[in-house]
């Protein structure tokens, strides 16, 4: 593990995954799709699992060998394709026809788990799974797991159905089938479902623990996880000291060889040394900067004399970094980035730049039209609301412009610096200005009170704010203050106070 240090670092809840095989030998899992509106990886194909109850570690202590984590696995892939990794008095596994109404009386809650085995004289048995690994959600994600992957063989007589729900579809697929589909872009696949997919590598699925085990060694050693959310584009989250919640700053390799490097933020020697050995063996051929700020440009001089390559930004991001960092090649709105052949060697792919101003005045987002990715910056962040200055460093009207020409973009996958990658970018954006016209609103019903003096309006509008985030409250309610008298609805009465305007 890397020692940088770790403000609030939210810890791993437990969870458990199952790679279940048709048959052994077989070189075919159950994989299923996540509905989109699940706040994990929604809208992504994954592996039967879910978090580990209390119950399950109740359970547990029942029989020898059994964890937690077993059971856990068990009880989802029951509740999630039907399949039940349990025996009768005799040793043999129940039929289908018989699971059918347990299935039902679980997922309606009329019984528990544990009740269920005990009712109908059904036992675990820790051998029906094989311990493949554990990975751990990297601390960039404000939802982390510290998952269990276990491999299982579908029991005889009994068949994986999913029921929609939390899950959409399930199908019996091979690893390179589902890869092949990722790598044209048909469908999303998520990163620990990758890795694993890729260790598999067109074996059969028992070979798995020991293909496994060299990638679990290198992320034991405090290696950067291989987080794959698109073909062609490796997400690296990097510790950079960033306004908070964020503790990270996502980092982009786009491209295969050579690729652009986007927004490199560690400023910490060992985290710019983790990333240096993500790196080794891979060609770059820029540095690419959303913007200014110092959470995305910490390693990005280090990186640019390392492999010899220029830092491209647009010309008021190049401005604002001056004497500090040369901006070798400006980039301006609608220019492309060639990315070369596409992942599945199907023809060409590119980046292509949007001017986006509002957060900094030379915010810069990429579209990826081949499979409609949208780099957003700081534009959106998964893990509160983005900070708007009041001019000149920020403006809030054109955040919002910004916003909206996003909005145009048919994207698939919205990729952001702060936070997880989310799969219904529409939705993120819609909830983006849904937030600020609240915002908005409130300062409006707060002025229509009468005057204001901005730490009443900070009382008044931000309620239970920690002392120490109060100076960012004021930046946003100078940039909202700032766009209401630009458009005449509201007006300063002297530097420290704001009443709305009645005229």
């Amino acid at each position: 593990m890397s020692n940088v240090p770790l403000r609030g670092l939210t810890p791993p809840a437990q969870a458990a995954s199952v790679l279940l095989a048709r048959a052994r030998g077989s070189r075919e899992v159950f994989v299923v799709a996540r509905a989109l509106a699940l706040r994990f990886l929604g809208g992504f194909l994954a592996f039967p699992g879910g978090k580990v109850h209390s119950s399950d570690d109740e359970l547990a202590r029942t029989t020898p060998g059994l964890t937690g984590s077993h059971v856990a696995a068990i009880r989802e892939l029951f509740e999630e394709t039907g399949v039940l990794l349990a025996h009768d008095a005799g040793g043999a596994y129940p039929t289908a026809e018989k699971l059918l109404p347990l299935r039902r009386e679980l997922m309606t809650e009329q019984i528990t788990f544990p009740a269920l085995l005990a009712e109908h004289k059904l036992h675990l048995r820790p051998e029906d799974l094989t311990y493949v690994g554990s990975l751990v959600t990297p601390p960039f994600a404000p939802l982390r797991f510290d998952t269990a992957f276990f491999l299982a063989v579908l029991p005889p007589g009994q068949t994986a159905e999913v029921w929609p729900g939390e899950l959409t579809e399930g199908a019996w697929r091979s690893a390179e089938s589902v890869l092949a589909d990722w790598n044209a872009g048909d469908n999303l696949v998520a990163p620990p479902t990758v890795a694993l997919l890729q260790a598999i590598g067109g074996q059969p699925i028992e070979e798995l623990p020991e293909r496994l085990r060299p990638l679990l060694d290198k992320l034991a050693a405090g290696a950067i996880h291989p987080i794959w959310f698109s073909p062609g584009v490796q997400m690296i989250p990097l510790f950079a000291e960033g306004l908070p919640p964020s503790t990270h700053t996502n980092a982009y390799l786009v491209g295969s060889d050579p690729a652009y490097l986007i927004d490199p933020g560690a400023s910490a020697a060992e985290e710019q040394s983790r990333l240096f050995d993500l790196l080794a063996g891979r060609r770059l051929r820029g540095v690419v900067l959303t913007h200014h700020h110092s959470d995305h440009i910490g390693a990005v001089q280090v990186c640019a004399e390392r492999y010899g390559v220029p830092v491209l930004a647009h010309p008021r991001t190049a401005q604002a970094l001056h004497g500090r960092i040369a901006v070798h090649q400006l980039i301006h709105d609608g220019d492309r980035l060639d990315l070369g052949t596409a992942p599945d060697g199907k023809g060409t792919w590119h980046l292509q730049a949007i001017h986006t101003p509002g957060h900094a005045p030379g915010h810069l987002c990429f579209w990826e039209p081949r499979y409609r990715l949208l780099f957003v910056g700081d534009m959106i962040s998964m893990l509160s609301s983005v900070l708007i200055p009041p001019p000149p460093e920020g403006d809030l009207t054109e955040y919002l412009h910004s916003l909206q020409r996003l909005q145009s973009y048919p994207a698939r996958l919205l990729l952001p610096a702060h936070g997880s990658p989310s799969a219904r970018p529409a939705h993120v954006l819609e909830q983006a200005l849904a937030h600020r016209r609240e915002r908005e609103e409130q300062l409006l019903q707060a002025l229509q009170a009468g005057p204001r003096t901005m730490a009443e309006l900070v009382t008044e509008l931000y309620r239970g704010l920690p002392a120490e985030l109060t100076r960012f409250a004021e930046m946003q309610i100078q940039a909202g203050l700032h766009k209401l008298q630009r458009e005449g609805r509201a007006v300063a009465v002297d530097a420290h106070c704001w009443r709305q305007n009645a005229s």
